[in-house]
């Protein structure tokens, strides 16, 4: 008798079974077929992703060994790539160009080209803050010889804080600066904080305790 009640129970367990894939069994499938989709559409963008920043890095590296080479063609391959719109190649190749227009300004035009160029590295807040203080003291470097010591205040002083990377070289520009408006004691503190900043590069404390004493021995009578 109770083989009776189970086949009659597992019949209607089918027959609901049945009755429930005609009606929802469509749905089951597009679902499905959205999801494999969807899986495959991600995989698809993810390889092209990488391909596409396999190429960005090996164009980039190619720049730059033009650049080290002194090659013309280095400052246009880096024009091309800065003109990227997503990744850290196009922003590296910005920090690269500015570089290298600074090196080779040979009059005030080009300086303020390159200090442009720096300017609107720092002014990017899509760029990493680190990359964005590298370019603000590239930038107030530049002006060292050219800028009222307000200006180059103004520029590297926000870089000069306790942890911060760029706080030795902001403090050697403001000391450069200082020195030249004969500003000597401006220069003192500076030049006395990057010698007694424990963490401080020793080719940098070296360059300091040099100005130190041509600034204590005072002008050359």
């Amino acid at each position: 008798m109770s083989d009776i009640f189970r086949e009659v129970d597992e019949e209607v367990r089918r027959d609901k079974a049945n009755e429930l894939w005609k009606k929802h069994g469509p749905k089951f499938i597009a679902a499905a077929l959205l999801f494999i989709a969807s899986v495959a559409g991600w995989q698809f963008w993810q390889s092209q992703q990488l391909k596409q920043r396999a190429a960005a890095g090996a164009a980039f590296e190619a720049a730059i060994a033009e650049a080290n080479g002194d090659k013309p063609e280095a400052q246009a391959s880096l024009t091309a790539l800065s003109a990227g719109r997503s990744g850290s190649y196009p922003a590296l190749a910005r920090i690269r160009l500015a570089s290298e227009m600074a090196r080779a300004a040979k009059d005030d035009s080009a300086r303020a080209n390159a200090i442009s160029a720096f300017d609107a590295i720092a002014a990017d807040s899509a760029l990493p803050n680190e990359w964005r203080e590298l370019a603000k003291l590239r930038a107030g470097l530049l002006l060292v010889d050219t800028a009222p010591l307000a200006e180059i205040e103004k520029r590297l002083s926000p870089l000069i804080s306790a942890n911060g990377i760029l706080r030795h070289s902001a403090r050697e520009g403001v000391a450069l600066s200082a020195w030249k408006h004969k500003e000597n004691a401006k220069a003192l503190d500076a030049l006395q904080a990057i010698i007694l900043d424990a963490k401080t590069p020793q080719g940098l404390r070296q360059r300091a305790e040099l100005l130190l004493a041509v600034v204590r021995a005072g002008p050359i009578r």
